[in-house]
């Protein structure tokens, strides 16, 4: 098969055309991710409204979720945007790295909401251990439960995407394999 190729940013659909707009703003560019998306007249508009859906999650939960998820399925592109989306959201690149190693030393929350999503990844969902109970002893509940799989799903949505387009990386680019 030959390579994926990316639309033009003015033969995809009139709606791709509006989310192109929504999305300069969130990432300051249309990301190449996204414009593989457009190649499906309807694919865009029902992954952006995956990743914008509400939850009772926050950015940062969230960011780690991306982060955690895409360093179990090796994803350097989204290694790559979600880094630097962390970055934006004030982590640092130590706490970057620990959350991308499911090592999380610096906010406990934080750790149980990545372990979890670590978990729910490796094991397609079947969870056993102290997994849930952590994550519930540091005041998450059953609705919280629910965003955290619709995130793992989501981001590795956008990691199945760009395994199989490989789209040019369009972000500062990171490593996959972790220093330890």
């Amino acid at each position: 098969m030959s390579a994926f190729l990316i639309p033009d940013k003015e033969e995809v659909s009139e709606k791709s055309k509006i989310i192109f707009e929504e999305l300069k703003g969130m990432f300051g560019k249309i990301p190449n991710i996204f414009l593989a998306f457009a190649s499906s007249e309807n694919g865009l508009e029902n992954y952006f409204n995956y990743l914008t859906q509400k939850n009772s999650l926050s950015y940062k939960e969230r960011e780690v979720v991306n982060l955690v998820v895409s360093q179990v399925n090796e994803c350097p592109y989204c290694l790559s945007i979600h880094s630097a989306m962390a970055d934006r959201l004030g982590f640092t690149k130590e706490q970057i790295l620990e959350i991308r190693a499911n090592n999380i030393q610096f906010d406990n929350r934080l750790k149980s909401i990545a372990a979890l999503a670590h978990r729910i990844a490796v094991t397609k969902g079947h969870i056993a251990g102290p997994y849930l109970f952590d994550f519930y002893q540091q005041g998450y509940d059953q609705g919280h439960l629910v965003d955290v799989v619709l995130a793992v799903g989501n981001i590795s949505t956008l990691n199945l995407l760009y395994a199989i387009t490989e789209v040019p990386i369009d972000f500062p680019q990171v490593t996959v394999k972790l220093q330890h």
